[in-house]
């Protein structure tokens, strides 16, 4: 993470999300409840400043650390004191915060915690508020018999001024005569940016691997190969989850032909998996081996003590065996497989070569190799301190849901279309595999080539979501050439939003992006469909729009023209009106005003096209309820769903459903009526189909009995 002075305001904005999330309802706040606004968060968040101080020397929980801190009235130029008797320290802290991170330590500040510390070396403990003295009379033995440091956290980045210094110095002096057991510890703003972020990685993975059959790796680096249980694999994953394979390419993909088989052989055959199975390959910070025999150690099993475990190879293997050992746990339990683990010291550039180098079972595509590259670690980790948002990378790995975060596809398909060149959404229509593109004028080199800011991050991804909703949303009103741009340009439409409502402001925190950019996407999105289409007819009346936006050219020139136009105010014809057929009731509303599905009938949901129903499947088998839904008669979510008892619209269960399953590269929009399928395999867009041609029979009919009666 940066920790230069000219991120500091970025650092603040971290540190404070992060001492809400760690300390809201953890720091006793009870005496300054009743303060409002910034006069409250001033006072929380140098008592929070204090509570992390004490975290991160003590090495203890957030609850503990806060237990530490003084109340405000009378704490005597102590925000915490913490007596430590397991370490025998005491820490006597005194924190300032400063919004802009301009957080400084004067002389009058060094002469209050001088004066707190003589007062408890006095024990004058009625001078202090009922908490600080209850802590005081703790920590003095420690004064006496162990190390005192005081602690001066400042949420800026000047080191105390030397007058300061120079008043504790003196005071030390004296506590000093008799031996060096009084210190000062100062902590700036780099300090606490690089302790939220520590807090925020996950605790390292220890495992006991039970080794049958292995061997010692001649080389430079301690290495162990032999059989491990399938039935102990299973228990780590059952203990830590995706965890697991925190330095793999990705994550295990679900149902796959290779996992189907893997699967198979445990449940059938399961003495053959040893010799069908490439095994696993871990990784490892730290090893330590507890062999049985001294005198011949490789003639029984040996127990390897790992820390900081990840599987990097495999991980489609140990998804494998914990479902097997779930369906049929006395079979699986007889397969063994071969494992390798790697002690890498550490060594994090080496861990992801062995993952690079050691994934074979099932293909590995370029966007699993960006997964570890470290702008998207480093975008994780500033997203979650910053926005508390959720920065999902691997592919296999559960989308978060939207308002929570967001995905390595999500976030690159945004930053193409935010690009000022409309090349890169052009790519992205072509095919999504163009944005892992590496070299020069790889797609990914350059979207990625600086770490977007949290901020930037966020914006992207909402504007590129109100906007796919906003074009969807309207294109389902068009038809002809228009309708045509909305169903295939959606990308350069965003591309054209980001330019024309302020892309360039993307950054600035002091820019409303939702009133600004958000808000008017709704309104702008009909004129942009519209200027698109007259550019198109205009200029390639015969081109075939889909091929239009996938090429740059000619995006680039579409792009163009409908940004000068918009800049110079030019209005465009509009088109001729044709006339139309009186527009048919929306599927929905027609079923629940005709009453023609009870409610609590039974639905299923069934893919339309062939890549659907491949990214389902495997996700639907998991769990049979969410294939299954019951009829509501409810005009807007006439859908419950099985699996979590919610009522959602037909189209939107569907969009949430392709979000959960992690299809990538699903549509933009969907029908969703048309996926909802009765008993009778009737879908509900099929029975809304049927009471339209009735109607449009019955209107017939009587139209022909009028000209019948006329004609009398």
């Amino acid at each position: 993470m940066a920790t230069l002075e000219a991120d500091t305001p970025r650092q603040v904005t971290q540190v404070r999300e992060q001492l809400h999330e760690t300390f809201d309802g953890v720091v006793d706040d009870s005496d300054i409840a009743h303060h409002k606004g910034k006069d409250y968060e001033q006072r929380f968040l140098s008592r929070a400043l204090a509570a992390l101080a004490v975290r991160r020397l003590a090495k203890c929980s957030a609850a503990e650390a806060a237990a530490f801190v003084t109340d405000g009235i009378a704490d005597q130029g102590l925000d915490a004191i913490a007596p430590l008797p397991d370490s025998g320290q005491v820490l006597l802290v005194q924190a300032k915060w400063s919004d802009h991170g301009s957080a400084t330590f004067d002389v009058g500040a060094a002469k209050a915690m001088v004066d707190g510390l003589n007062r408890i070396e006095n024990e004058l403990y009625e001078q202090f508020n009922q908490r600080a003295a209850t802590l005081a009379q703790e920590a003095r033995p420690l004064l006496i018999s162990g190390k005192t440091i005081l602690v001066i956290a400042l949420m800026g980045t000047v080191q105390p001024s030397s007058q300061a210094l120079e008043v504790l110095d003196n005071a030390l002096q004296e506590f000093n005569k008799h031996g060096s057991r009084f210190s000062i510890e100062v902590l700036l703003s780099k300090d606490f940016h690089e302790q939220i972020h520590a807090d925020l990685r996950p605790d390292p993975i220890g495992l006991e691997v039970r080794l049958d059959d292995w061997y010692k790796q001649k080389g430079p680096l301690e290495a162990y190969q032999g059989t491990v249980s399938a039935e102990l694999v299973a228990d780590w994953f059952e203990m830590y989850g995706t965890a697991l394979f925190e330095h793999n390419l990705r994550a295990p993909l679900g149902t796959t032909v290779t996992n189907a088989a893997i699967g198979q052989t445990l449940t059938s055959t399961p003495t053959t998996f040893w010799h069908l199975n490439n095994g696993i390959t871990m990784i490892c910070d730290e090893l330590e081996a507890k062999h049985e025999s001294a005198k011949a150690p490789q003639s029984r099993a040996t127990t390897l003590t790992v820390r900081g475990a990840s599987i990097v190879n495999g991980g489609q293997t140990v998804r494998a065996i914990a479902r097997a050992m779930h369906e049929d746990g006395e079979t699986a339990a007889n397969a063994t497989l071969s494992i390798k683990i790697i002690n890498t010291h550490g060594d994090k550039q080496f861990g992801i070569d062995v993952s690079q180098a050691a994934n074979r079972q099932n293909a590995i595509e370029q966007r699993d190799h960006i997964a570890l590259e470290p702008v998207h670690q480093a975008i994780k980790a500033n997203l979650r301190a910053e926005l508390r948002k959720h920065y999902v990378i691997k592919r296999g790995d559960q989308p978060p849901a939207p308002e929570t975060g967001c995905s390595l596809d999500e976030l690159a398909l945004a930053l193409a279309c935010l690009h000022p060149d409309p090349e890169y959404a052009a790519r992205a229509s072509s095919s999504m595999e163009n944005l892992w593109e590496v070299g020069p004028n790889g797609s990914h080199t350059v979207l990625f080539r600086r770490e977007p800011s949290p901020l930037k991050v966020w914006r992207s991804v909402l504007t590129l979501r109100a906007a796919r909703s906003a074009v969807y949303d309207h294109g389902v009103e068009l038809s002809g050439r228009a309708a045509a741009v909305a169903e295939h340009g959606a990308f350069l439409i965003t591309h054209l939003l980001f330019q024309h409502l302020g892309g360039t402001s993307i950054d600035d925190p002091d820019f409303d992006w939702d009133s600004e950019v958000l808000e008017k996407i709704p309104a702008v999105v009909p004129e942009l469909v519209r200027r698109l289409a007259y550019q198109i007819e205009l200029n390639s009346p015969r081109r075939e729009v889909r091929v239009m936006f996938k090429s740059a050219r000619e995006s680039q020139d579409l792009a163009l023209q409908v940004l000068d136009q918009l800049s110079d105010g030019i209005v465009i014809p509009e088109p001729p009106i044709k006339p139309r057929k009186p527009r048919r009731q929306n599927t929905v509303p027609l079923l629940v005003d005709r009453r023609v599905i009870k409610d609590g009938t039974p639905l299923r949901y069934e893919g339309q096209t062939e890549p659907e129903r491949s990214a389902m499947e495997g996700w639907l088998i998991e769990d049979e309820r969410r294939r299954q839904a019951t009829w509501v008669n409810h005009r807007t979510k006439s859908i419950l769903w099985a699996y979590d008892g919610q009522q959602y619209s037909p189209s939107g269960l569907v969009m949430k459903m392709w979000w959960d399953a992690g299809w990538a590269d699903h549509p933009v929009a969907n029908q969703g009526t048309m996926r909802w399928l009765l008993a009778d395999d009737q879908s509900l867009w099929d029975l809304a189909q049927r009471i339209h041609n009735e109607d449009d029979e019955e209107t017939s009919d009587l139209e022909l009995e009028t000209m019948a009666d006329r004609s009398t």
